[in-house]
C-alpha cells in the first residue's frame, strides 16, 4: 500500500531501490554474510541511501488519514422525543374560545362589555342601558354590526361597589340579598325606536341561556343592543317582606332606599355573538 502511495504522489524512488539491491547482489561473500545477521541488512540501507529512508517514512506516513478541515454534519439522532407533533389546524382561526364555530367566524364571541350595575326599581318601561350611548371609549359600535346573527346571554354577579347606572350610590352591606336576575334585552335597527325583545334568567354566578335574534337586515350600521328591565328575586328572601300570596312569580322590581342612603344595587355582564365571530354555546 506504501509504494502505490508513493507512486501516485510520482515521488521517482524505484531506480534507488533498484540500486540497493543490486549493489548488495554484487557485493563480495563475506559482506553478504555480515548484512545476512539480524539488524544488519536496515543498518545497510540507511548507510547506503539516508535520503530513501526519508522518502518511505513519508510515504507510509500517507497511509494514515488527516483532517482536512471539512465541516461533517451528524445526521444521527440523540434522545429523540417520543411525543408525536401536532399540526395546526388550518381551517380554525380561533384558540381556546369554547364557543360554536361556523364558517367566515375572525375571533371568538364579545366578552369586553364591563360590568353593569342596576338599582331599583327596575320596571319594565325605560331604557336603562344603550349601546348606542353607554359604551365604554375602548369599545367600537362596529361590533354591533351583522347581517344574520346576533345572539346575546348573560352572568348575574353582586355589585362591586360604587354607582348604580341610574346614580344611586350600591350598598355593600346588602349587596347578596338576592340570588336570580330577570333581565329583558332588546335588539334594534339604528333609525327604529323599538325592535324584537329577548328576556333571560340566571343565578347568581352562572349563565343564561343563549337567546337568538331575529335579525331584520335592511341596514349597513350597527345594530343597537338596550336593556330594558331588570327584576330580581330580593323581594322573595324575605329580606323586605314577601310579595302578597307569596312569590309565585319569583321576580319582581328591586327594593329602593331612600336617597341618600346607599340602596340595593343587582350586577350582571353581557356577553354577544353577531356573524364574525363563533356563536355562544348552549
Amino acid at each position: 500500500m506504501s509504494f502505490q502511495i508513493l507512486r501516485d504522489k510520482n515521488y521517482n524512488i524505484w531506480p534507488k531501490i533498484y540500486l540497493i539491491f543490486k549493489n548488495f547482489l554484487n557485493s563480495d561473500d563475506e559482506t553478504k554474510e555480515k548484512i545476512k545477521k539480524p539488524g544488519l541488512f536496515m543498518k545497510y540501507i540507511k548507510t547506503t541511501s539516508l535520503p530513501l529512508m526519508a522518502l518511505l517514512l513519508s510515504g507510509f506516513m500517507g497511509c494514515a488519514p488527516k483532517e482536512s478541515g471539512k465541516v461533517v454534519n451528524n445526521t444521527y439522532v440523540t434522545n429523540p422525543s417520543t411525543t408525536t407533533p401536532t399540526t395546526p389546524s388550518t381551517t380554525d382561526p380561533v384558540t381556546g374560545c369554547n364557543g360554536i364555530a361556523r364558517s367566515g367566524a375572525t375571533s371568538c364571541y364579545y366578552t369586553n362589555l364591563p360590568q353593569l350595575v342596576f338599582s331599583g326599581p327596575g320596571t319594565i318601561g325605560p331604557v336603562y342601558w344603550s349601546s348606542n350611548t353607554n359604551l365604554p371609549s375602548h369599545i367600537s359600535p362596529n361590533q354591533f354590526r351583522t347581517d344574520a346573527t346576533f345572539s346575546v346571554r348573560i352572568k348575574p354577579s353582586y355589585a362591586d361597589g360604587g354607582n348604580s347606572i341610574q346614580g344611586r350610590s350600591c350598598s355593600q352591606f346588602t349587596k347578596t340579598n338576592f340570588g336570580k336576575l330577570q333581565v329583558q334585552v332588546m335588539l334594534r335597527r339604528s333609525n327604529d325606536s323599538l325592535g324584537e325583545v329577548k328576556t333571560l334568567t340566571a343565578d347568581v354566578g352562572a349563565y343564561s341561556s343563549t337567546a337568538r335574534f331575529s335579525v331584520p337586515g335592511g341596514t349597513t350600521n350597527p345594530y343597537i343592543l338596550e336593556v330594558v328591565s331588570v327584576l330580581s328575586n330580593h323581594r322573595c328572601k324575605a329580606y323586605y317582606g314577601s310579595p302578597v300570596g307569596g312569590c309565585p312569580n319569583v321576580y319582581y322590581d328591586i327594593p329602593v332606599n331612600a336617597s341618600p342612603n346607599p340602596t340595593e344595587c343587582v350586577a350582571f355582564h353581557i356577553e354577544y355573538a353577531t356573524d364574525n365571530t363563533y356563536d355562544l354555546p348552549n
